[in-house]
């Protein structure tokens, strides 16, 4: 084995800025106070990881801790396996296959880190660039759409991702094998409630756009230059949340032509459209 080192506005739009977490009414938070995080952990990827690519980035990782590394023989000599401060065990493939769900292709490579823990959404939010981006999923709870999801982020330079606490999928298993990676290094701020961090983010200057394939205005129509902008992805089916859609500055669609065919599909899967959706909002800036 090689080792090496390692469309319609929201009650929010216009509203002048404050302080993140103030509430609209009576005096603002003082810019001096203590911060207060909006979440004590934010934790990505705890639990078994498996697959080539992501437990490489793990242990590539120095703000990760290893509890436990399992490799097959085949995979031990196949891999340039960085050292994650642990030694690992080679093991037959039935042993990793045990330790996971049924079915799933871990390539002879298995680990189980400690979660990452990552800047409040708050610091991430007011230390963003003029042109930040925040993905915000809305009870999005599949794993492979939201690994998929992390890997664009990545690809399109998203500060953060956001999801609701209670509907978040493992940051670890599927999700991390899809991710590729990526799970390591954007920020994953698991807040609980999604409307209320909308808020939050609008008091601090950020403009709020939520998908919605009914309204009239386009994607194209929305994002300007310089503009700090959170992007909020509904689940497929339901989509976003009332209280959700009416905190949005702006709902937007993706243009798509009306299918003649019975039972053709008329709408995109939802990491097809964040993809399609942060595409547009990196191009106009």
């Amino acid at each position: 084995m090689n080792l090496r080192s390692r469309g319609s506005k929201g009650p929010a739009a216009d509203a002048p800025k404050r302080a993140y977490g103030a509430k609209s009414h009576g005096a603002t938070a003082s810019p001096k106070s203590p911060r207060k995080r909006t979440q004590a952990k934010h934790e990505g990827g705890s639990g078994w990881i498996y697959g080539t690519h992501a437990c490489l980035a793990v242990l590539s990782n120095p703000r990760r801790t290893i509890h436990e590394l399992l490799l097959t023989e085949s995979a031990a000599n196949r891999l340039d396996v960085p050292k994650g401060g642990i030694t690992p065990q080679i093991v037959e493939p039935h042993h990793i296959d045990r330790k996971l769900p049924g079915g799933v292709v871990h390539q002879g490579i298995a680990l189980k880190a400690a979660p990452l823990e990552w800047p409040s959404l708050e610091d991430i939010a007011d230390t963003a660039p003029n042109d930040g981006l925040i993905l915000v999923l809305d009870q999005i709870s599949d794993p492979h759409n939201v690994g998929a999801m992390l890997r664009l982020a990545s690809a399109f330079g998203v500060s953060a991702v956001v999801m609701q606490t209670r509907k978040a999928p493992p940051l670890s298993g599927a999700l991390a094998k899809v991710a590729v990676g990526c799970l390591e290094s954007i920020p994953v701020c698991l807040e609980t409630n999604i409307a209320n961090t909308l808020q939050n983010l609008q008091r601090i200057g950020w403009q709020v756009t939520g998908l919605a394939g009914e309204t009239q205005l386009e994607l194209s129509d929305v994002f300007q230059p310089d503009t700090k902008q959170v992007i909020v992805m509904g689940a497929e089916g339901p989509g976003l949340r009332e209280r959700v859609r009416k905190t949005c500055d702006t709902l937007a669609r993706i243009p798509m032509r009306s299918s003649p065919i019975a039972g053709e599909a008329e709408s995109l899967n939802v990491a097809t459209a964040a993809g399609i959706a942060l595409y547009e909002a990196r191009r106009e800036k």
